[in-house]
């Protein structure tokens, strides 16, 4: 029954690219909680829901265009306006187009310039390597959507002539066997990733990535789904965690976002 309800959900074609792993992992959660469902209309549908709330909220309708606008970015890769065609794929890019260049400054003046990241949950984050202002740059990419991770690839090795160097891969960010075999790396992004956890999950992601890191940087949006800005956007939380973790951090803020740089 798993095999059909996981063709049904990738039927659509919103989901179509996840990962079959992290939907099987969806499918084995929902039965568990509902023992008596079947590969039915409802079933899908709530999976579904819950696909979407994690995964699926954070595309937009362009993403069809990705490889036109990377075809382009052949041609200049520094064509500012191809890098910001590129960042409105993704909601969350695209919130970021006006921020991505004072942020980066302001996240580097902390940590230093990094020669290795690690972007866990990347989803297109990687196309921002222009803002960064790096002479050159290893950059790991980990994510669920496959189609994703083969735009990332095709992205790199276009923009290997302007320094980047990369690799994208399909990851669970939840597998902390394959989190404690990250490479050693400067700095391990987090962006808007946590939130999709439970505090559990999110504790023990902290607790590897600092082991192969000097920094994480994790954000965490500061607007509710309707675009109102929430009363207490701070994490107080994650904050009371990262205390008793024993890390410090500093947090810096945009209008839509506000990021933790963490270190030991």
């Amino acid at each position: 029954m798993i095999h059909q309800i996981l063709q049904k959900i990738k039927a659509n074609k919103k989901y179509s690219s996840l990962a079959d792993s992290v939907v099987k992992k969806e499918i084995k959660a929902y039965l568990k909680s509902n023992p008596n469902a079947s590969a039915d209309k409802q079933t899908i549908k709530e999976i579904r829901a819950k696909l979407h709330r994690n995964y699926a909220s954070f595309q937009t309708k362009k993403k069809n265009k990705t490889n036109i606008y990377l075809e382009e970015l052949k041609q200049n890769t520094l064509n500012k306006n191809t890098n910001n065609k590129l960042l409105s794929i993704t909601v969350s890019t695209k919130e970021r187009i006006n921020d991505y260049k004072s942020l980066y400054k302001k996240i580097f003046s902390i940590t230093n310039k990094p020669e290795i990241i690690i972007d866990l949950g990347c989803g297109l984050n990687p196309f921002s390597f222009p803002t960064m202002s790096l002479p050159k740059l290893t950059y790991y990419a980990y994510d669920i959507d496959e189609k994703d991770m083969k735009y990332l690839n095709k992205y790199f090795k276009i923009m290997k002539p302007a320094g980047l160097t990369g690799k994208a891969k399909i990851l669970d960010a939840t597998n902390i066997k394959k989190i404690k075999q990250f490479p050693k790396s400067d700095i391990v992004f987090m962006f808007k990733l946590l939130d999709l956890f439970d505090n559990k999950v999110s504790e023990q992601l902290i607790i590897q990535a600092i082991k192969t890191t000097k920094h994480i940087v994790a954000s965490f949006p500061t607007k509710t789904i309707t675009r109102k800005p929430m009363n207490h956007p701070k994490r107080k939380g994650f904050e009371l965690m990262l205390a008793r973790l024993n890390l410090k951090f500093k947090t810096i803020q945009t209008d839509n976002e506000i990021f933790y740089v963490i270190e030991k």
